[in-house]
């Protein structure tokens, strides 16, 4: 009806419906588009170049930065190791005996592989004047436990000297090299004056009175495996501890020369690097080319200048020797260089600029649609008074509609009230009216069993004596009847008319306790549990069980009532435990708000889940019968809870035990109460 009023409404005084028309954005209104787009990416290149020119500046200064470090700690550590040669020379200029065992001493004092890392050893190199002197130096070694030390190679053996030598004839030896592993055994005894490279370092020290470093060699420490380039630091050392004045003085009191072997892979990655970060790639070459055969050590990923292609060749001197370091950028340079962001920039700035022209179009589109929407809004705007005037008056009939449909309502559900009520108190007052009658005709059933009982045992008393006196009388069935069949019969009766006593007396009580008023006071639940426990405490001993009270909350409700649903769950819970294991109660409580929510939980004999609302049914009981009941006490617990405006569940599992859980409100509603109360009052004025 809405549908059809509306489409009426729509098509008022022009007979069509109107659609909305599609907008299109004329000249005027794409020049606001156009020019943020223009706006957007030239601002974006600007950016992007800027950022680049900036971040680009930034990373010539870092590197700059990291190539002054790596050059400065290479002539840090390279002054400190001449500084530890100055200081055994030191030692020779007091005492210039050569003393194996005090010079081991002296170079475990200084404890070179924890504070001179990278350095193969420290050793002192004896000046062999004449074959007089190198017997002396030979016998004196040997003395010192150095077995079989010999002068090597002969003078025989030695390589050619170099042109500028050839008017000086140089011998020596090395004598001490600590500490003394396999690699600076194999040196002892050697005549470094034998090989040019070194002989010409050696000479520059003693000319020059200072430390000088000698060119690429292989050390003769060198084995096999692992064989890298290697040079030596010498520190020449004079007779009576000075250094001479003039070069001829330097060469008459030369004694010998303090030097440091160095691996320079073990000394580049020990010492010179370690701990600077991987940012930069370099090699160092001896003497000022960069060439291969020159080449003391070299990173694994130095190779073409990387994205951004910075290189640096430094120029340093070490121990009077010129050496040559040249320096990339290494990948993990380029990964934090800022620079890589500049294509992120790039990319944001052209989706910013996307996204303003895409907004600015839509802008323009929603300006032609509030002109498109203006137009049709006056159009259309005479008709709607029209529409709410109709919209009103329909509106109004149907709240008069809904008041009449509460009224009716209201009344259905008070008529329905009426009738519950009217049919509860007619099932209370019928189930007192029939458990009252039924117990006068079961008296008096119960009376005549008794005085039958007394009969028999007056005709059983007669029967034996005429037993007696005319057994041809007494027949043999006679007997049986009155002594066996007789006495069972009124045991059957007997029992019979003792459970519809129990069961007349259930259904009294149920019917009392409906009618009973309730009566709201402060209870502490843990007073009634622990009252409980103490009653049964007998039956806990014989069954070997417990009961376990948790934590227990405060309510207002009716006591009595709270003393019978706690005392029937628990009292069950005892008489189901099963015999085979100890028994174990727990009862605890939780506050849930306006609510309580009690919990008793026993590992006894547990029911199915068939029989869950089963054990809730009047008369009805679950599970093997072997246990007194009338199935009455559940069902009664049900209706307390249900009286007091709660409710009752049980989970359990078959053979491991079983939970009831009774919520109740925390406090007894006032108005629930009055109004139950209000009708056990009604009842007990019809009965």
């Amino acid at each position: 009806m809405d549908d059809m009023n509306a489409a009426r409404l729509e098509d008022a005084g022009g007979g069509r419906t109107r659609g909305a028309r599609p907008t299109r954005l004329t000249g005027r209104n794409l020049l606001a588009p156009a020019v943020v787009f223009a706006v957007g990416l030239a601002s974006t290149v600007i950016a992007g170049l800027s950022y680049d020119r900036v971040a680009a500046e930034r990373d010539a200064q870092r590197f700059e930065s990291l190539v002054a470090q790596r050059v400065i700690s290479i002539d840090e550590r390279m002054s400190l190791y001449v500084g530890l040669l100055r200081g055994v020379a030191a030692y020779f200029a007091v005492d210039q005996t050569i003393d194996r065992a005090r010079f081991s001493a002296l170079i475990r004092r200084l404890r070179i592989d924890e504070e001179y890392p990278g350095v193969q050893g420290v050793g002192y190199v004896s000046l062999i004047e004449d074959a007089a002197a190198q017997a002396t130096l030979e016998e004196a070694m040997r003395t010192q436990g150095v077995a079989g030390f010999a002068v090597w190679p002969d003078a025989d053996d030695r390589t050619p000297e170099s042109a500028a030598d050839t008017s000086e004839a140089l011998r020596s030896a090395i004598a001490l090299l600590q500490p003394e592993d396999a690699r600076n055994r194999q040196a002892i005894g050697f005549d470094m004056a034998s090989e040019e490279t070194r002989r010409a370092a050696m000479i520059r020290a003693r000319d020059r009175g200072s430390a000088t470093a000698s060119g690429r060699v292989t050390l003769v420490q060198e084995t096999d495996e692992d064989v890298q380039p290697g040079f030596l630091v010498y520190l020449p050392v004079y007779a009576g501890g000075r250094i001479p004045e003039t070069v001829e003085e330097r060469r008459r009191l030369l004694e010998g020369w303090v030097y440091a072997p160095f691996r320079a892979r073990d000394l580049f990655d020990r010492a010179l690097f370690q701990g600077l970060g991987g940012e930069l790639a370099f090699a160092v070459y001896d003497g000022v080319e960069p060439t291969p055969e020159n080449l003391l050590y070299r990173t694994r990923d130095l190779g073409e200048p990387g994205r951004l292609g910075f290189a640096s060749v430094e120029r340093i001197t070490i121990a009077d020797k010129p050496w040559t370091v040249v320096l990339e950028t290494a990948p993990l340079f380029e990964r934090a260089s800022p620079r890589v962001f500049t294509p992120f920039i790039f990319l944001a700035g052209l989706l910013a600029t996307g996204m303003l022209t895409a907004a600015s179009v839509r802008q323009a589109r929603a300006v032609d649609a509030a002109e498109q929407a203006r137009t049709e809004v006056e159009e259309l705007n005479h008709t709607l008074e029209h529409r709410v005037e109709r919209r009103t008056a329909q509106l109004e009939r149907a709240r008069a509609r809904l008041a009449e449909l509460n009224v009716d309502l209201e009344r259905a559900v008070q008529a329905r009230t009426a009738e519950l009520t009217a049919a509860n108190e007619e099932i209370q007052r019928f189930a007192y009216i029939v458990s009252h009658d039924l117990r006068a005709p079961l008296v008096n059933v119960m009376g005549f069993t008794a005085e039958l009982e007394t009969v028999r045992s007056d005709v059983e008393a007669l029967l034996a004596d005429l037993a007696e006196k005319a057994p041809e009388i007494a027949s043999e069935d006679a007997r049986r009847a009155i002594e066996s069949d007789l006495p069972e019969a009124l045991g059957f009766i007997r029992a019979s008319t003792q459970k519809m006593d129990r069961l007349i007396n259930a259904i009294l009580k149920l019917s009392r306790e409906g009618r009973r008023v309730l009566s709201a006071e402060p209870v502490a639940l843990s007073e009634i549990v622990e009252g409980l426990r103490d009653s049964l405490a007998h039956q806990l001993v014989e069954r070997d069980a417990t009961i376990e009270i948790g934590p227990l909350p405060r309510i207002t409700s009716d006591r009595l009532a709270l003393e019978q649903i706690i005392g029937n769950v628990v009292e069950n819970a005892v008489k189901y435990l099963d015999p085979a294991r100890p028994g174990r109660i727990r009862v605890t409580g939780q506050d849930a708000g306006p609510l309580v929510r009690l919990a008793v939980t026993d590992n006894g004999r547990g029911i199915s889940q068939t029989d869950f609302e089963r054990i809730f049914d009047l008369f009805r009981r679950a599970g093997r019968q072997d246990v007194p009941g009338e199935g009455i006490g559940l069902a009664h617990t049900r209706a307390l809870v249900r009286r007091l405006g709660g409710s009752i569940e049980v989970e359990s599992t078959a053979g491991e035990g079983s939970t009831f859980t009774i919520t109740l409100p925390k406090v007894l509603d006032d108005a629930t109460k009055a109004s139950k109360d209000e009708n056990k009052d009604q009842k007990e004025s019809v009965a």
